[in-house]
C-alpha cells in the first residue's frame, strides 16, 4: 500500500443514501486518515432519468452528519475535477476514441433483437451465453461507411485471452477466466458510455489508489482490471466489502424492504452521530471481537483492512442503540439539551423563539433523561407529560392507582403536605419518605401512583425530577385530577 492512498466513494444520486452506502464512506474515510490520504467523494450522476437534486442533497447531509467531510469533491472542488460524472462527458468521449484508433474498442452493430436471437439460440444449445464477436471482423471500410450513414452502434472492448487475478484486500486470490467474459460494451448506441468505462477513466484521472466497495461489485471489477490494462494504467488495489443483512440476518438489506436501510431512518430518530460511526464499523469489521465503544480517533489508529470480515454482517439495531445510550450518557447535560431542542421543536413542543423557561425544562429534561435516551428524537414522545396534560393512565400506572383502596386519600393527603417552595429532586425525595415513616405506609405504595398522577406512564426518568419539570402547581393540579378519577373508579365498581 502506499503512504498517502488516494480512496473514493462513489454515490449514484438516485434516491436516500443506503447504510451500506454510509459504511463504504466511513472505511475509505478511515483507511484515508489512518494513512494521512485523500478522501474524494465523486457523483455518478450519468443516470439523468433518475438523478435528482434531493436526492444530491441527502448524500451531502448524510457525509456531514457523519462528519465524513470529503477532502475533494463536487462542494470541495480539487485538482482531479470535476467531480461529477455529468460533467465529464469530453473526457470520455475523447477515452473512447483513443481506445477505438487504437484498436484495442471495436464499433459493433449488432440490433437487440439480433443478440436475443443469439442469446435464446445459445440456451436452447445449452451453451455459455455471450457475444459471438459478430462485428470483429468487419472490413474498416464497411465500419467507416455504416457510421456515416449514421447506423447506431456500440464500441465494444476486446477482451485479449487469458485470466485476470484480483489480489482482493479482503477476500484474497480471486481468478476469472477471459473465456468467461464477453467484450464488453463501454459506450452504448445513444452514445452514453457505461458504467465500468467510466468509472475506469475516473479512478484514474483522480489518481485513485484503493478502491473499498460492496462485494455486488466483484463482477464489475475484473472489468475495470480488464480495461484499466487495456489502456495501460496502474490498476488500483481492491477491496470488496461483505454484503449487509437485514435486522433478522435473512437476505440482502433492501431498500424495498427494510426502512432501516435508508440513513435518513437514523438521522430522523436523533441517533447520536457518533455512536451510528461507531455502529457502522463494526457491522463486518471488528477491534478484537470484544470491544464495541470505539472514539473516531481510535477507529482511525485501529481500523485495518484485513479485518474486515468476508461474510455478511447482520445489521443489529439493538447493538446501535446500546451503543447511543452509551453515547448519550457521556454528554454534559447542557448539550444534550441542544440536542433535543430541534426534535422538541418538530414536534411543536416548543416554538422557534425559544424561551428562558423553555431551556430551563428543556436542560431539566437533559438531566432527567440522560440515563434513558439511546436516541435523542424519542424525548418527544417520552417526555410528553412534561408539555401536555395527562389524558389517561397506560397499563400498570392504571392499576397502580384502582389496585388498592384509599389511593385517592393517599394523593389529596400528599397533596397537602407538598413542600411549598419546591424543593430540589434530593430532597423532595427525603421529605416523601418522611410522609410515609409518619404513615407507617412504604414508601412505594406512594411513589407509584405519584408517577402515574404526573405522567399518566408506569415508568419514566425519576419521580422527583418530574415533579421539579412540572412545578408545584402542575403538580398539585395532576394529583387531584388522579384523587378525582380513582374516586370515580370507585364510585362505579
Amino acid at each position: 500500500m502506499t503512504d498517502a492512498p488516494r480512496v473514493r466513494f462513489a454515490p449514484s444520486p438516485t434516491g436516500y443514501l443506503h447504510v451500506g452506502g454510509a459504511r463504504t464512506a466511513l472505511f475509505n474515510w478511515l483507511h484515508a486518515r489512518q494513512n494521512g490520504g485523500a478522501f474524494v467523494l465523486r457523483m455518478e450522476d450519468t443516470d439523468a432519468a433518475r438523478n435528482t437534486p434531493e436526492a444530491r442533497e441527502t448524500i451531502f447531509d448524510g457525509l456531514g452528519w457523519l462528519g465524513l467531510e470529503p477532502d475533494e469533491g463536487p462542494r470541495e472542488g480539487g485538482s482531479f475535477g470535476p467531480y461529477s460524472q455529468s460533467e465529464r462527458q469530453d473526457i470520455y468521449a475523447l477515452a473512447a476514441a483513443e481506445l477505438r484508433d487504437a484498436g484495442v474498442a471495436y464499433p459493433c452493430f449488432c440490433t437487440r433483437e439480433r443478440l436475443a436471437e443469439l442469446r435464446a439460440r445459445q440456451e436452447a444449445e445449452k451453451v455459455r451465453y455471450g457475444y459471438d464477436r459478430h462485428c470483429l471482423g468487419l472490413d474498416s471500410s464497411e465500419v467507416a461507411a455504416r457510421i456515416e450513414a449514421g447506423e447506431a452502434h456500440t464500441l465494444r472492448l476486446r477482451v485479449p485471452e487469458g485470466e485476470t487475478v484480483i489480489d482482493d484486500l479482503v477476500r484474497g486470490e480471486v481468478r476469472v477466466a477471459h473465456a468467461d467474459v464477453e467484450d464488453i460494451i463501454l459506450v452504448r448506441a445513444d452514445g452514453a458510455p457505461v458504467y465500468n468505462f467510466v468509472v475506469v477513466i475516473d479512478d484514474h484521472h483522480m489518481g485513485i489508489t484503493h478502491v473499498l466497495r460492496g462485494e455486488d461489485h466483484l463482477t464489475n471489477t475484473f472489468k475495470q482490471v480488464i480495461l484499466f490494462r487495456a489502456l495501460g494504467w496502474d490498476v488500483p488495489a481492491y477491496g470488496h466489502l461483505p454484503l449487509i443483512l437485514g435486522p433478522k440476518g435473512q437476505g440482502k438489506l433492501s431498500k424495498r424492504k427494510h426502512p432501516e436501510a435508508a440513513l435518513e431512518h437514523y438521522m430522523e430518530r436523533g441517533f447520536h452521530p457518533e455512536a451510528v460511526v461507531n455502529w457502522l464499523a463494526l457491522i463486518g469489521w471488528s477491534l478484537d471481537d470484544q470491544t464495541t465503544i470505539l472514539t473516531r480517533d481510535q477507529l482511525v489508529r485501529e481500523f485495518r483492512v484485513d479485518r474486515i470480515n468476508r461474510s455478511g454482517a447482520r445489521l443489529d439495531l439493538d447493538k446501535l442503540e446500546h451503543i447511543s445510550g452509551h453515547w448519550i450518557r457521556e454528554m454534559d447535560p447542557a448539550d444534550l439539551a441542544d440536542a433535543i431542542l430541534p426534535f422538541l421543536q418538530r414536534a411543536g413542543r416548543v416554538g422557534d423563539e425559544v424561551s428562558d423557561a423553555d431551556r430551563a425544562k428543556i436542560l431539566s429534561l437533559a438531566h432527567a433523561y440522560r440515563e434513558r435516551l439511546v436516541a435523542f428524537g424519542d424525548v418527544v414522545t417520552e417526555s410528553c407529560w412534561a408539555f401536555e396534560p395527562v389524558r389517561e393512565y397506560e397499563g400498570k400506572s392504571r392499576k397502580s392507582l384502582i389496585k388498592k383502596p384509599g389511593v385517592a386519600d393517599l394523593l389529596r393527603a400528599y397533596a397537602a403536605e407538598l413542600p411549598d417552595p419546591m424543593p430540589d429532586p434530593a430532597a423532595h425525595e427525603a421529605h416523601a419518605r418522611a410522609f410515609c415513616e409518619a404513615r407507617e405506609s412504604g414508601f412505594g405504595q406512594l411513589v407509584h401512583p405519584l408517577r402515574a398522577a404526573w405522567t399518566g406512564k408506569p415508568s419514566g426518568p425519576p419521580l422527583f425530577d418530574i415533579a421539579s419539570i412540572l412545578g408545584r402547581e402542575e403538580a398539585l393540579a395532576r394529583l387531584e385530577q388522579a384523587a378525582a378519577w380513582c374516586a370515580a373508579q370507585a364510585a362505579e365498581s
